[in-house]
């Protein structure tokens, strides 16, 4: 599985093991999410899920390193937290695929605020989120129709195409905008990434 205790460096293989690391994991997201990574302690995340402090550091060498785990198992299950399928992302319906970014740009705004400050200074941070990326995008890229996913240059276009929608969602994110202007540069979008994915 790959899965390492940290003071024993066995693998986790125990299913009460496996299920405890999961439950810090999620904790931490939560937290994070509702107050912030640099406000949250590892004591919290462990006493949320009813763990000592101790148990945390069995399975995460300190609080970066439970930060890095979760926001892997975050990315890795993107799918459950923004309520899409990577194979209906641009097939057919892309307000619907827009609608799935702003959700996770919505439910997670201040935690995807600090991250990408994280982003920016942190190496690995910075690593894990251009290793998810470029998954990401490949996985996409993959249940593209054969005839777009076929075309020169379609990946590339796919990366602009989520550029776009990213930058859509972080202007949305300012809440500088009127409702008015929101709509319309809703509606740019959409049409913009239509004509790259078409």
């Amino acid at each position: 599985m790959g899965i390492k205790q940290r003071r024993t460096d066995s693998d986790v293989i125990q299913p009460r093991a496996i299920a405890t690391r999961q439950k810090i994991l999620d904790s931490a997201l939560k937290l994070y999410a509702s107050q912030g990574y640099h406000s949250t302690t590892v004591d919290q995340i462990a006493k949320n899920v009813g763990l000592s402090v101790g148990v945390a550091y069995r399975y995460f060498k300190n609080k970066k390193e439970i930060l890095l785990a979760a926001l892997e198992y975050a990315f890795s299950n993107i799918e459950n937290l923004s309520g899409t399928d990577s194979r209906d992302v641009f097939n057919g319906n892309l307000s619907q695929s827009l609608s799935a970014f702003e959700k996770i740009h919505t439910d997670f705004h201040d935690l995807h605020e600090e991250l990408e400050g994280l982003r920016h200074t942190d190496e690995d941070v910075r690593t894990l989120y251009d290793n998810v990326t470029q998954t990401a995008i490949k996985r996409m890229h993959e249940t593209l129709p054969d005839e777009l996913r076929n075309r020169p240059g379609s990946l590339v276009d796919l990366y602009i195409a989520v550029g776009i929608m990213e930058n859509y969602c972080h202007l949305c994110m300012n809440r500088s905008l009127g409702e008015k202007e929101i709509k319309l540069m809703r509606d740019k979008t959409l049409k913009l990434v239509q004509e790259l994915l078409v």
